[in-house]
């Protein structure tokens, strides 16, 4: 019997290969699978930075709503089996390892993105749930999500990230907007260009558009102003579904989304966990620091990957004041801590680089501060947030 760890390391093999753009791989292990994304319904998730959050309050309004519901998002912090969820539960390492070797033993040759798609769309079909929702992994046409037809696509913002991969801005809202199916209604909360763009493709598309423009005022389960902007999507996609009210505000009342804007606390100090990893999200974690922590000396744990506008993050997040550990993603895309140290030690910032990021984790930990903030690469903070959430 193939195990969780097996799993893994099929992964792991398969990393090698990267990204390859296209949908036909995904196709013929759908066609191979029996099709599995087409026994529930479906929404889409696109967008540069929220998408996650989105999700999981849509997960949560339509559970209370009384509904079987699957999740599928990326990457994972801790656990590969934190993206494969329903009703809230993350799938078994069991269930996990026999979804993955499914789809391994339809003999396609596949990315790793592609068969961890497969393996949630079986997994959903196999338990029957009535809805799921799908986070896209990387842009949005040629992702391998991107074969469901979903009851609703949603749009959270559009802005400059994966410039290596998806280009300019214009044609990362192309690519993003290429979830976007004929007639199906979508969901926005883009501006700018990015919006006129997502505006001519669902016209064309015939696809009514609901663009949202100013946050919620509601009681809601997650910190982080920026979150308020994300209920207001998710809220009018919970509208365009015909959820009850009273769903919807139970959704984001019990709605959990670990490591963005996660505060820990104890009697000395506070402790904020966020996957702020381009400068959208740089701006967004400043804001919601100095509206709720303006006071007091802010050391961070800082680590990014080297494809990542990292220059212009640091512009954004630092105060002069600071004082920042800079460490390395677990990733072997992770930016040198040497090159950020130099650009903030330009700026008058002090900082220590520190390669092994559990020996910046107990450097954090001794430094007597007001507020300590964990930030960047999801691949950094899935690896030490368990290093303060356990102790």
């Amino acid at each position: 019997m193939k195990t969780y760890n097996d799993a893994l390391k099929y992964l792991d093999w398969l990393c090698v290969f990267g990204i390859k753009e296209g949908l036909e791989r995904i196709k013929e292990l759908s066609a191979a699978l029996g099709q599995p994304q087409n026994f529930y319904r479906t929404i889409h998730v696109a967008g540069t930075n929220g998408k996650g959050s989105v999700c999981a309050m849509l997960a949560e309004m339509l559970k209370a709503q009384g509904l079987k519901v699957g999740m599928f998002t990326s990457p994972h912090l801790e656990s590969y089996c934190e993206r494969i969820k329903i009703d809230g539960e993350n799938i078994s390492e069991d269930d996990f390892a026999e979804m993955i070797f499914r789809v391994k033993d339809c003999n396609v040759v596949a990315t790793h993105f592609e068969v961890l798609t497969a393996a949630a769309f079986l997994y959903f079909k196999i338990r029957e749930v009535d809805f799921a929702v799908i986070e896209v992994g990387l842009g949005g046409t040629f992702d391998s999500t991107n074969i469901i037809t979903p009851e609703l696509s949603i749009i959270t913002n559009v802005a400059l990230d994966h410039e290596n991969i998806l280009g300019d801005l214009k044609n990362i809202a192309l690519n993003k907007a290429g979830i976007i199916k004929e007639k199906i209604p979508v969901v926005t909360g883009a501006q700018g260009l990015p919006l006129e763009i997502i505006r001519a493709v669902a016209e064309e598309k015939n696809s009514p558009l609901h663009e949202v423009t100013s946050p919620a005022n509601v009681k809601l389960n997650l910190r982080g102003d920026y979150q308020k902007f994300n209920a207001a999507i998710a809220i009018k996609a919970a509208e365009v579904l015909g959820l009850d009210k009273s769903a919807i505000e139970t959704g984001l009342a019990h709605v959990e989304w670990s490591g963005r804007f996660e505060v820990l606390k104890n009697s000395s100090e506070v402790i904020v966990i966020d996957g702020a990893h381009n400068p959208h999200g740089a701006a967004a974690l400043r804001q919601s620091l100095d509206k709720n922590f303006p006071h007091g000396k802010r050391v961070w744990l800082f680590g990014v990957l080297k494809d990542k506008d990292f220059a212009g993050m640091i512009k954004i997040l630092f105060r002069a004041e600071d004082f920042v550990f800079v460490t390395k993603p677990n990733s072997e895309r992770a930016a040198s801590p040497e090159t950020i140290c130099e650009i903030l030690r330009g700026l008058g910032i002090e900082c220590a680089a520190v390669e092994d990021n559990f020996e910046a984790v107990e450097r954090l930990k001794n430094f007597s501060c007001d507020v300590k903030i964990i930030a960047g690469s999801l691949y950094l903070i899935g690896a030490v947030r368990k290093k303060f959430t356990t102790t």
